[in-house]
């Protein structure tokens, strides 16, 4: 279990390395700045990254028992919160409810029903789930967590650096290494998930 971990995680890195190379290849040398536009190549996997990690963490979320299971559920949550800031729900073709709940106010509104229901199991049992969050956060697929987290920061402050040439290039490279690093994460989960479940 541990080599396919760690084959899937060097497969996603070295990917997103080599992906890294050509674009910055072709920002700077060329100024093509296809890569890192409204719906780019970069975007685009951003997107499909977090959808995978948000089916992820929600099937194992499902699969497990309290208190992991509402740990689980919230970074399902999370991601799906973060695919629909990267998605413009409003222009795809899809059906007029999923527009609805995916953008402006409507995704607002579902996001805080979620985290709210969240919050209130969490609040419920406060020192359980406060325990078995520290314990998740010092755990291998929450030190992944928390570096994702730092280079979403790091892409934030990008976004906010205009003054840096293709500033918006670093920004969505720093997110997509982020989002990466919860897609491993989740994975981390679920090989850890198997392994104590066989014999």
């Amino acid at each position: 279990m541990k080599n396919k971990f760690k084959l899937l995680s060097f497969l996603i890195l070295g990917s997103l390395f080599m992906l890294n190379l050509w674009s910055a290849y072709s920002v700077f040398m060329f100024n093509d700045k296809s890569f890192y536009a409204e719906n780019g190549i970069i975007e685009n996997l951003q997107a499909v990254v977090l959808a995978i990690s948000c089916i992820t963490f929600l099937v194992l979320g499902l699969r497990e028992k309290a208190p992991v299971k509402l740990i689980l559920l919230f970074y399902s949550l999370l991601c799906y919160s973060f695919l629909v800031r990267e998605l413009d729900v409003e222009r795809l073709n899809v059906h007029e409810a999923f527009k609805l709940i995916g953008s402006g106010i409507g995704r607002n509104i579902t996001l805080v029903i979620g985290f709210t229901a969240m919050a209130f199991f969490a609040a419920s049992k406060f020192n359980f789930y406060k325990k078995a969050g520290i314990q998740f956060i010092k755990s291998k697929p929450g030190m992944l967590l928390l570096s994702a987290g730092m280079f979403l920061f790091i892409g934030d402050v990008f976004e906010k650096s205009r003054t840096v040439i293709h500033h918006v290039f670093f920004e969505e490279s720093f997110e997509l290494l982020g989002y990466c690093l919860i897609l491993i994460s989740a994975l981390a989960v679920k090989f850890r998930a198997d392994s104590s479940s066989r014999p």
